[in-house]
């Protein structure tokens, strides 16, 4: 069997969060989180089986749960949820796909669609819904407090859990459920965790926040997940949530309500890792030849690059510029630089008669200039702060990181691009700024470890 080995992290606030983690850290990461009043137990089976399928399974106690700690100022809100999962995914060896149910999935929904950078490699939602009605909330929010009392006996805990949801099947994962649970010095059964976790306001109440942020969910595997006899999240609950987010798919297990993961183990198993092998799978994935490029581009966008404007005149002496990440240094001796333009674009012939350009590097405060220089309706230069350095000389924008101004050394054909080769004649650089990155698509800055 695999065993697990404990890791801590620190979530929002400075508040340790524990887990368990099941195989081996260089395989793609799974990262699991329970809902209200469980413990990460409730995960084991699933994560034993990940581990098995060559998966990195992380489960984790969330704040005020289990072995995770007490948040002393009572936070135990959206935004302290968010944080906590976040700081965990950034603390992983690689981008992990998020398994979460109940009160985990509407966290994992927001942190995912309220991010403006990608965080996982896929998203599988487990008896989520945004749209509990007032009634039902607060009896279940009762029913949670009542969880969080010392029990005579561990049926007395069955019991009471079994009162959130009375009209499904009987429980059977008894070991799972009461796992969130120790003995005191009186020998009865007390919930180890932060009464006030399951006490405070329902954050099920965040309903168009949590809306507007499944809708932002876009370019990720995703699918939800529901028992098919769950009689508080309804089939069409889920179909509402699912027409939110951009290609996502659905599954139901039969026979299970809402503790599938551990009433219908091998069930709930088999369609996780079907999903997994099929959207988020474990071998690379590979262009050949011929194949679709945007696979390409891709694979490309994991070389992550500084972002530059490449500046030059025009016929009639009007300054000319674009964004580039496709920029490099080729020798010392000559001093020479390359970037490429692709020959579809409007400026190309001005930069072929220019016969000089001017390579400017982006410091991380100058994300604007990169996108004013990368929209093709925008008069680029109005507002931009910029100089010559000599007659000859090309634009140079003013306070970038690095600045190059060259004369055309050469022109090469590239397929649907032109490689321009620079000679350089000046260049500047400011030694106390940090560089703007661009990486997978999207802007990014340097983090230091």
């Amino acid at each position: 069997m695999v065993t697990a080995a404990r890791l801590d992290f620190q979530g929002f606030g400075g508040v340790p969060i524990v887990g368990d983690a099941f195989g081996s850290p260089d395989d793609p990461a799974v990262l699991l989180i329970p809902s209200t009043g469980q413990s990460r137990a409730f995960w084991h089976g699933s994560a034993r089986a990940l581990a098995d399928a060559g998966r990195y399974a992380i489960c984790v106690d969330l704040r005020g749960h289990g072995d995770s700690g007490h948040a002393s100022d009572g936070r135990y809100d959206l935004d302290a949820y968010v944080g906590d999962l976040k700081a965990v995914l950034a603390a992983l060896p690689s981008r992990a796909v998020v398994v979460a149910a109940g009160l985990g999935a509407l966290v994992a929904i927001a942190a995912i669609g309220e991010s403006t950078a990608p965080l996982i490699s896929g998203l599988v939602l487990v008896d989520a819904n945004i749209w509990f009605d007032s009634n039902t909330s607060a009896r279940l929010h009762s029913a949670f407090s009542r969880l969080t009392t010392v029990f005579a006996s561990a049926d007395d805990v069955l019991k009471a859990i079994i009162s959130l949801h009375p009209d499904e099947p009987s429980l059977v994962a008894r070991e799972r459920l009461l796992a969130a649970y120790e003995r005191d010095g009186s020998g009865g059964f007390r919930w180890r965790g932060d009464p006030r976790a399951v006490m405070t306001a329902d954050i099920r109440g965040a309903r168009e926040r949590l809306a507007a942020a499944a809708a932002q969910i876009r370019n990720l595997p995703v699918t939800l997940i529901r028992g098919s006899l769950n009689s508080t999240i309804s089939a069409e609950a889920v179909d509402r949530l699912q027409s939110m987010i951009e290609g996502s798919e659905s599954a139901e297990i039969e026979g299970a309500g809402h503790y599938a993961a551990a009433e219908r183990e091998e069930a709930f198993n088999a369609v996780l890792l079907e999903f997994l092998e099929r959207r988020a799978p474990r071998q690379p994935i590979s262009y050949i030849g011929g194949a679709e490029p945007r696979v390409l581009r891709d694979a490309l966008g994991c070389f992550g690059t500084g972002v530059t404007v490449v500046t030059s005149f025009d016929g009639e002496g009007e300054p000319i510029g674009f964004t580039a990440n496709s920029f490099s240094s080729l020798s010392l001796d000559p001093p020479l630089i390359i970037f490429s333009l692709a020959k579809t674009s409007g400026s190309l012939e001005s930069f072929v008669a220019a016969g000089r350009f001017a390579v400017n590097v982006l410091h991380i405060g100058q994300q604007p200039i990169a996108n004013r220089f990368a929209r093709r309706d925008a008069p680029r230069f109005d507002g931009v702060d910029w100089t010559t350095q000599a007659d000859k000389g090309s634009p140079i924008l003013r306070g970038a990181l690095a600045s190059f101004d060259c004369t055309t050394y050469a022109m090469h054909e590239g397929g649907d691009h032109l490689i321009f080769v620079g000679q350089v004649n000046h260049a500047w650089f400011e030694p106390h700024r940090d560089p703007l990155l661009y990486f997978r698509g999207r802007y990014r800055r340097l983090h230091f470890a």
